[in-house]
Order: structure tokens, then C-alpha cells, then sequence
């Protein structure tokens, strides 16, 4: 069953979020680790990717058969990479089961045409390589709320170009959303949104969630710099968010 199938990927999950803090929090299922299917991962985006030591990594960590990469640079734009010209080169070569697609944090609402047009050209070749498109969706930056760079916009954005193209999106912002509304001292970001080593392996528990079908809860692996209580509950707010 894949993850779509799992969860519901329409707008209306943007209204559900104003409902979490009326919520009490769901029942953490410990489960066995289940052992994920050889999977070879490409990331693309930009620090938010890269911060403590990667995302890609924390997603080894979380499906140590899988064998994840990754195309970073500092600021960088879906068009930056684009037109680099070094990403598509990779897609290309093939061999890719999954590629990660992370836009800059707040493109997709100053520049949302650019956002969506360069979501397409990479699609494209991803698709032309047989792999499969998954799109990162970023969280509020505090610094950008002002500006209408929030959960419901950047989730809107997101899931448009998700439903246009067919591909997958990783709830990723929700997940924060729904953690801050639940535990808002648990820190997932600095003030210009960079995430920190829990923000970090609960994107990676969405991101294991939406690439594998599987549920976080019960994984073993407690990511680089998280406790092991700080992890179970990022499992379950990261399983929660994807509707297991």
C-alpha cells in the first residue's frame, strides 16, 4: 500500500491543524523495527537538507538498507539546482528508487510559479530515470510568518503542485506544526528556521514514513543528538502527521 493511500494529501488537513490543539495526544505504538526494502534516495535542496550532518543520513539511520545521497548548497533554489545542471545529471544516471525534492523555505510563496514550474522540470526527469518524486515540505519559518510564510500557505503550495503532478509530498511542516502546538519547548528550529537535531530526525521520521509506507513508532534508531524519549515522541508526531 503506498503512502498515499495511508494518509489524505488534500487541503483540508491545513483546517485539521487548527483542531490538534484540541487533541489529546494518540497512543504511541512500540512496535518491532520492520526491516525496509533496499532503496537508494537522492536529496536535493538546501541547509535545511544539509543541517546536523544531513537528513539523508537520519533516514539511513531510521532504514539501514536503504542507501540515501545527497545535493546541497546553502540557499539554494529548486531553479538554482536546476540550472547548476549537476542534480539532473545524477537523476539521470539512474539507479534511483526515490528523489527528494526541498525547495527553499520561502519560494513557494514569494516566487510560487518558479516553485512549481521547476518542481515540473525536475519531475520530469526523475520520472524519465524511474524513480519516483517525493516533494519536501519545509515548516513556518519564525523569521517569514509576517510575510505569509506559514504551515497553511506552505502547505497549500505544496500539496497543489503535489496533486498536479502525482507525487508524494512529504508532510514534513505539519509535523513541526503539530509538534509546537503540543510540546512548544521541545525546540525544532533556531530563529531563521535552520533545524536543530530534533528538528532534524522528525523530518527524517515523515520523510521514512513517506517513502517506506511504514510507521516510525517503534524504530529502533534515535537519531544523532535526540533522547531516546525526545525520539519516541517525534515517532509518534511524525506517524500521526502521515494519518498511520
Amino acid at each position: 500500500m503506498t503512502p498515499r493511500k495511508l494518509r489524505n494529501l488534500n487541503l483540508g488537513r491545513c483546517a485539521a491543524l487548527l483542531l490538534v490543539a484540541a487533541c489529546g495526544p494518540g497512543v504511541a505504538r512500540r512496535s518491532t523495527s520492520v526491516e525496509t526494502p533496499p532503496a537508494r534516495i537522492l536529496f536535493i535542496g538546501n541547509s535545511f537538507t544539509s543541517f546536523n550532518g544531513g537528513i539523508d543520513k537520519e533516514v539511513e539511520g531510521l532504514a539501514p538498507s536503504s542507501e540515501a545521497r545527497r545535493i546541497t548548497e546553502d540557499g539554494y533554489t529548486l531553479e538554482d539546482h536546476w540550472n547548476d545542471g549537476a542534480p539532473a545529471r545524477r537523476i539521470r544516471e539512474g539507479g534511483w528508487a526515490f528523489v527528494v525534492l526541498q525547495e527553499q523555505s520561502q519560494r513557494p510563496i514569494f516566487d510560487r510559479e518558479s516553485f512549481y514550474r521547476f518542481s515540473r522540470e525536475f519531475d520530469a526527469a526523475i520520472r524519465n530515470s524511474g524513480a519516483m518524486t517525493v516533494l519536501f515540505m519545509t515548516w513556518e519559518r519564525p523569521d517569514s510568518v509576517a510575510v505569509g510564510v506559514t504551515t497553511t500557505s506552505l502547505a497549500k503550495a505544496y500539496d497543489a503542485i503535489g496533486a498536479e503532478l502525482g507525487a508524494e509530498v512529504a508532510p514534513v511542516g505539519l509535523a513541526f506544526a503539530r509538534s509546537l502546538l503540543e510540546r512548544p519547548t521541545l525546540t525544532l528550529y533556531n530563529q531563521d528556521g535552520h533545524p536543530t537535531a530534533n528538528g532534524t530526525y522528525l523530518a527524517a521520521c515523515v520523510l521514512y514514513g513517506t517513502l517506506f509506507g511504514l510507521t516510525p513508532v517503534g524504530n529502533a534508531y534515535y537519531g544523532a543528538g535526540v533522547s531516546e524519549d525526545d525520539a519516541a515522541y517525534l515517532q509518534r508526531i511524525a506517524a500521526e502527521s502521515l494519518g498511520f
